[in-house]
């Protein structure tokens, strides 16, 4: 399971947003100044702060700011400044979610105001996040780093976004608080324009209570007559909800016998019907006759209420579906394993993934995505009793909570993995999603849990595993967590760790293999990635390059590999000879082209290292075509409008379609070794190799083989029409200098007609 954000980064998120929502207002600025320090700590920046926003005066402030030790602050220096001063930065986190400044000096002139501003700061890179509220941005969530260039990974992004939409909540709320606060100020003087009801409450010692002065803004907020409740204020307390009664009238009466302020929440059903989160505050007074009156005000509070209730929602629901989130699921299952304890009896936690859901969203969009997630949560509440937890946890990827099976492990399986099978049935069902008729499965896994004799990380990771069991298994079955599966989850996180320190020490390399004509002639080479691992030997690609796509390391990988081959093009071309004349191909990650800086990019370490995009070939895989066509397209004929030529590579083994290859601008297609290998003992895949030929040639297309081991392999594609081959025939991969040797001496080998 890829996680959106790390552990650590969602528990600080978690304690942030339990300890705003909790804070009072008093306490916000406390909270915020404290959170605020221990990011900036996070993020390594050298200074962290808070920027309101004014909307009236159209300025900006510092309000809150942290700094490490001898790092001069900026808060004085930036308060009540224009925004007009900084035109493009506006219009940046306007558009953008996190701005990322890297390299101060390299900002553009349309940012000169901003880039002198910096410059004054001291600042070399800085990291930016805009908060928005109803769809402007009110605040800043900055960090400044004076002596580092900064990026952001995109895990460190998500979590910079995702406090910034916690943090973004509170500043709404002290905004809310902040005009509360002008507004009492201002309550005897313009009671008539005030938006709220001034009143003044008496009660008399035989219990009756009336409002002798009560501004008629009350007709506004409640639907009563003013000169009504000076009479009597009874029908204004009988419009107080029901659960609320009590505590507003023990707050009353408190205050009756103790002469304090009183200030409390109520909700009040009003004459129209609606409800509305009334804040009343009254300062109390005992006149001669033992009567109590000073003066209050009711005001409506139902937008901060909400405002209250969406952080809460950050904090414990997905915002798509409404399910709890792996927050609240923490705490769900803490109580589950507590119940399992007092009852005696069995729980299952469940790990539900669906499967090709990318494929849905990258062909139908992400609204159509959406649309199956808020159909399979609800199916799954449908499916499930009511005391068990049905979470989303991100992504694709639910979790159920399922409590009371019996005690004996046997029989509390069977009845668990009867539940499932009802799930995957439900789930296995056909979905209209917005007229599109869509069939899907799920991948299930299920760890049982009794007495607290498992963590609750370690039943997450159990289930987690049991999951990916299913997904290996073929998809739509269900697995349970076995010991075997914790062995190869730690054999992966090793091979992971090993991967990770194999880039930071360069243990990574490039080998050539060569791609010859029908004649045998040198006409190419593909770059082809190997690493020798000191403490295991060569790793297999096929073992580390997916491991590389699912953790993100390919696009660090992707690039090193494309500045390794283009400047090795480079070298090779200032040789004269027959090296100059190869057409190097590089194999580019699905992950690494849909990167909308991949063209320039490619544009850039052309320029830096002297290569000539003519000697450059990128292939691609049908995985990467399962798009946006017309944006996959666009890249293509940017690549092609370069000089650059491009290579479908392992064609018929992936999302094959006739449609995308007329539409698309390609020069090559390669046959997959696979019906290489077989081509002369299997019809079928001497057929589909003879297929995509011809169909290479009627779309004017070049076709290469890949795999070729055997004279015989050879002679049978040279038959067929194929005119460009690669494979251990004629040469394994190897090191440049040794492929160098190899081409040097093919020259002679082929004056003498063999390989």
């Amino acid at each position: 399971m890829t996680e959106v954000v790390s552990r650590d980064q969602r528990e600080f998120i978690y304690r942030l947003s339990l300890g705003l929502a909790r804070s009072k207002i008093d306490e916000l600025d406390g909270s915020v100044n404290g959170f605020i320090a221990e990011l900036g700590e996070w993020l390594c920046s050298d200074r962290a702060y808070l920027i309101s926003l004014e909307e009236a005066t159209q300025t900006i402030s510092i309000t809150h700011e942290a700094c490490k030790k001898g790092v001069t602050p900026q808060r004085e220096a930036i308060q009540n400044v224009p925004m007009a001063r900084f035109p493009w930065l506006m219009n940046q986190l306007q558009t953008l979610p996190v701005l990322v400044i890297p390299e101060v000096e390299e900002l553009s002139s349309d940012a000169e105001e901003e880039k002198l501003e910096f410059q004054r700061e001291g600042i070399r890179s800085l990291v930016l996040v805009g908060l928005k509220l109803e769809g402007q941005v009110r605040g800043i969530l900055g960090f400044d780093f004076l002596d580092q260039s900064r990026e952001l990974d995109s895990q460190t992004e998500e979590f910079v976004l995702q406090v910034g939409e916690v943090i973004g909540a509170s500043v709404h709320r002290q905004i809310l608080a902040s005009r509360n606060v002008k507004f009492e100020n201002s309550l005897y003087r313009y009671s008539d324009q005030f938006p709220g009801v001034i009143f003044q409450f008496r009660m008399y010692p035989d219990g009756h209570v009336t409002f002798p002065f009560i501004s008629e803004k009350v007709e506004d907020l409640f639907g009563l007559a003013a000169d009504l409740l000076s009479k009597d204020a009874q029908p204004l307390l009988n419009l107080i909800e029901d659960e609320d009664k009590a505590s507003f009238f023990e707050k009353v009466d408190e205050s009756r016998r103790c002469i304090t302020p009183f200030e409390t929440n109520f909700r009040a059903n009003k004459c129209d019907g609606t409800m509305a989160w009334v804040e009343a505050r009254s300062v109390p007074a005992r006149l001669a006759d033992e009567s109590m009156t000073w003066h209050g005000y009711f005001f409506d509070v139902t937008d901060r209420k909400h405002s209250e209730s969406e952080i809460e929602k950050l904090a414990f629901y997905d915002p798509l579906t409404g399910l709890p989130n792996r927050r609240l699921l923490r705490d769900r299952l803490a109580q589950a394993l507590t119940g399992s304890t007092r009852d005696h009896n069995h729980g299952a936690l469940v790990f539900i993934d669906l499967d090709n859901f990318k494929n849905i969203n990258d062909s139908a969009g992400h609204l159509t995505g959406d649309e199956l997630l808020l159909q399979v949560g609800q199916r799954l509440k449908h499916t499930v009793r009511e005391w068990d937890t049905v979470a989303r946890l991100g992504g694709d990827e639910f979790v159920l909570i399922l409590k009371g099976f019996p005690a004996d492990t046997a029989s509390a399986a069977a009845r668990v993995e009867k539940v499932c099978e009802k799930v995957r049935d439900a789930l296995n069902e056909p979905y209209d999603l917005n007229g599109i008729d869509y069939t899907g499965t799920p991948s299930i896994g299920v760890t049982l849990f009794y007495d607290h004799e498992t963590s609750l990380e370690e039943l997450l990771s159990q289930a987690d595993m049991a999951m990916f069991r299913a997904k290996e298994d073929g998809r739509n079955c269900i697995r349970f967590y076995d010991s075997m599966m914790q062995k190869k989850v730690s054999e992966r996180l090793a091979l992971e760790s090993d991967l990770r320190l194999a880039v930071r020490k360069n243990q990574l390399a490039v080998h050539y293999q060569v791609l010859v004509d029908e004649k045998g002639s040198p006409v190419g080479a593909e770059a082809l990635l190997r690493w020798h691992c000191p403490g295991r030997g060569m790793v297999s690609p096929a073992e580390f390059i997916p491991l590389a796509e699912e953790t993100g390391l390919i696009e660090s990988i992707g690039y090193w590999v494309l500045e390794e081959v283009l400047s090795r093009i480079a070298s090779w071309k200032k040789r004269s000879d027959a090296l100059s004349k190869l057409q190097v191909s590089v194999n580019v990650s699905a992950r690494q082209f849909h990167l909308p800086s991949f063209c320039s990019t490619v544009m850039a370490l052309l320029r830096k290292t002297g290569a000539s995009p003519r000697n450059l070939k990128v292939e691609i895989t049908e995985s990467a075509l399962a798009y946006d066509l017309e944006l996959v397209e666009e890249t293509l004929r940017t690549l092609r409008s370069m000089g650059i030529r491009i290579s479908l590579d392992d064609f018929g083994t992936g999302y094959s379609s006739l449609g995308y290859l007329k539409r698309l601008s390609l020069d090559e297609l390669k046959i997959d070794q696979g019906f290489v290998r077989d081509i002369l003992d299997d019809p079928n895949d001497a057929a589909i190799a003879e297929t995509i030929l011809a169909l290479a040639s009627a779309l004017k297309l070049s076709a290469v083989a890949e795999g070729v081991e055997t004279k015989g392999q050879l002679e049978r594609l040279v038959r067929m029409g194929c005119t460009r081959f690669q494979g251990y025939y004629f040469s394994r991969p190897l090191p440049a200098p040794e492929f160098e040797g190899l081409i040097e001496k093919s020259i002679k080998v082929r004056q003498r007609g063999a390989w």
